[in-house]
């Protein structure tokens, strides 16, 4: 639903349903763009205005224009989700056991995840 918000926003329209903004889905879809990415800062900066007003201001300030922008992912495959899951590891030490690793103890860490 914020995504109604954000195209309401880019069409310069009212926002119908302003209880579905959610301002941090909203202002990092703005950090994409180099027009909108100082409004998103500022909207960051204030993030303490209620969502009326944080809607209000990108309403006024962001011009209107098709915006588009594929959603960054993290990047993961099977040997990060094995390896997560039997040492129940965080990204970061899940990124750094991969380094360290060889394709036989990832081998032998899959078939123990299966037998679980």
């Amino acid at each position: 639903m914020p995504f109604s918000v954000i195209n309401d926003i880019n069409a310069g329209k009212e926002v119908k349903s302003p209880e579905n903004h959610n301002p941090f889905i909203v202002n990092r879809f703005y950090s994409f763009f180099p027009d909108t990415l100082y409004f998103a800062q500022l909207m960051n900066l204030n993030y303490d205005l209620n969502n009326r007003h944080q809607i209000s201001f990108l309403i006024n300030s962001v011009r209107p224009s098709k915006r588009w922008q594929k959603w960054l992912k993290k990047e993961q495959n099977a040997d990060y989700d094995a390896v997560r899951d039997y040492f129940r590891f965080s990204d970061l030490k899940t990124k750094e056991a991969l380094k360290i690793l060889t394709k036989e103890q990832i081998e032998v860490i899959r078939n123990k995840n299966k037998k679980e």
